[in-house]
This record gives structure tokens, sequence and C-alpha cells, in this order.
């Protein structure tokens, strides 16, 4: 029971290092949902296959270069386990030429049940390049989650306190639709052995995930 136990949590703990949200901000005013697929690989019946974690997010331009946005985990809810986002991203500069555009998300997590409130804050930045008349680009990026308790189940100390997840991906646009696909190294400083769940990276530390979003702007 122990081992499942620490196998739910540390499959929320990777749930929660998701696809990036918004790696560029929306335009003042605009709105966009957005629909994302994916999570970290693992050994599935002789395959390997990503973890089909489902999040629905919603953000609103603030203003030109700041947007704000929440996310709910649908999979999660469905073990009876509520988790929650709320953030904000903020473009840096703007892209000129071959030099790229950057932007930083502030996000707070918040993951609860009956028993158990627990709040995870969240700084990434992403480098992005347009092309094609400055409409599809690419990006890479950093996701930093940051553990605050000092203790974890069964009053074991807790040992991991800033857990990274570096990134690449690629968004194609298409009038008011966007899709994107992600590819991210997630808790590579964590190691992943010694678990219920088998997960698959290039060494024993985190897990490579793989990620599809689809989002409408309004």
């Amino acid at each position: 029971m122990k081992k499942y136990c620490c196998a739910i949590f540390i499959l929320l703990l990777f749930s929660a290092c998701a696809p990036s949200r918004f790696v560029k901000p929306l335009s003042k005013g605009e709105k966009a949902i957005n629909v994302s697929l994916g999570g970290p690989l693992i050994a599935f019946s002789g395959l390997v296959i990503p973890i089909p974690l489902t999040t629905i997010t919603g953000g609103y331009g603030l203003t030109q270069n700041t947007t704000i946005f929440g996310s709910w985990h649908t999979t999660s809810a469905l073990f009876q386990t509520g988790q929650t986002e709320i953030g904000i991203v903020q473009q840096i500069i703007s892209q000129k030429n071959f030099i790229p555009a950057l932007s930083t998300n502030v996000v707070g997590n918040f993951i609860f049940n009956k028993n158990h409130f627990n709040f995870y804050p969240q700084v990434d930045i992403n480098a992005y390049w347009h092309y094609l008349q400055k409409k599809n680009f690419f990006y890479i990026g950093l996701n930093n989650w940051f553990e605050l308790q000092t203790t974890r189940t069964h009053q074991e100390a807790q040992t991991d306190h800033w857990l990274v997840s570096p990134q690449i991906g690629h968004t194609f646009v298409h009038n008011t639709w966007q899709y994107t696909l992600e590819c991210k190294y997630v808790a590579l400083n964590k190691s992943h052995e010694n678990l219920v769940v088998e997960y698959k990276s290039t060494s024993s530390m985190g897990a490579i995930g793989l990620y599809f979003g689809i989002s409408k702007k309004f």
C-alpha cells in the first residue's frame, strides 16, 4: 500500500510538470481555451507510451505583453484529487531577427483532496522564434517546480525542493486555432528508480514527456 501511495504521489508530481500553458502572451483583450493531452513516458503492456494526462486551460490577455490563465487537471479529478493552476505570462523582450523573444511564467499550483492541501510555486522561462510571416513559432524553455514542505508522507524528510524540466516545442498557428507539440525532460534531477511505475528516459533520472495541445482564440 505504501508503494502504491508513493507511485500515485510521484504521478501527481510529474503531472504538475505539464506542458507550457502560454509561451507567447495573448493580445490585449484576447481570450483562449486550451486542451492538452500527454505526460511522461512509461512502460505499459510491453509498450512505451505517454501517460494520458489531460488538462483544460483558459487565458485572457490583460495587456499586449501580459496574460493571466487558470488550469484544471481533469485526470487528477478522476482520482478524487483536485489540481489547479493560476498563473501569469509576461513577455520580457520581443524577437529581433535571430534573437528570440523571451517570456516568463509565474504559476501557483494547488493540489488538494479531503485530507490534504498543498501549494507549489513554479517559475518558467521560454525563448521563442517566429517564422512564416510571424505565425508559427518554436521554443525552448526551462520549467522550475518548487517544493516548500519540509516533510513528506509518513513524516519522512523532504529532500527534493527543486525539480528542473527543460522543454522544446513547436506551435502551428492557423487563424484562431493553434496546435502545439512539446517534448519535456521531466524532473531531470530526480531519480525514477525503485518506483512502481517504470518511467522512461535517457538515464535513471527523470522521464521524457510528450504532449499535444489544441487552443482556440476568441
